[in-house]
């Protein structure tokens, strides 16, 4: 199926992000180790970038652990029930985490990136090609991550209702 193919490549493309963004900031956090114990003279970019890494390491990987059903779950709740059962709650409890995601995530982050940028936070660390990073890049990883978790939060509600027609337990609650 398209849909399949197209998840794999997603997710792909997250696990090479989130490993690239890992080993990056591995190194930063290493030469800012060696920078200040070492030549007493402490890197000043390594800490934000380090920082602004995790940030994105963790909300990316969110959406990536979402993709692959590694997530919470209330296993408590559809081990109580039928096959039917368990897949009107997965249709259920997937309605709720796109209606959260599209609005904290994807409007909340849209209207954080919006303001930061407006207002021309900056990151007094980080500069590239002599201009200051300005933070509201940083926060674009919200929305993203947003649009990531309602795309895979719908593409489940719509597996489940084929399995609900189909009689058969979809199971991702």
């Amino acid at each position: 199926m398209i849909i399949e193919l197209i998840n794999e490549y997603i997710n792909r493309g997250l696990r090479l992000l989130l490993t690239l963004f890992m080993a990056v900031m591995i190194i930063a956090v290493v030469w800012q180790v060696f920078t200040r114990f070492v030549l007493n003279d402490p890197a000043n970019f390594t800490d934000e970038l380090s920082r602004y890494l995790l940030i994105w390491i963790g909300v990316l990987g969110g959406a990536y652990t979402f993709s692959i059903r590694r997530h919470l779950a209330l296993e408590l709740l559809s081990s109580r029930y039928g096959e039917k059962g368990r897949n009107v709650l997965s249709i259920l409890t997937n309605l709720i985490v796109v209606m959260l995601s599209t609005i904290a995530f994807i409007y909340g982050g849209y209207l954080l990136v919006s303001s930061t940028i407006a207002n021309g936070q900056i990151s007094p660390g980080i500069v590239i090609g002599g201009k200051h990073l300005l933070i509201g890049y940083v926060y674009l990883v919200v929305p993203i991550s947003g649009a990531l978790i309602t795309y895979f939060g719908v593409l489940d509600i719509f597996r489940a209702i084929y399995f609900l027609t189909q009689n058969r337990s979809h199971h991702r609650v």
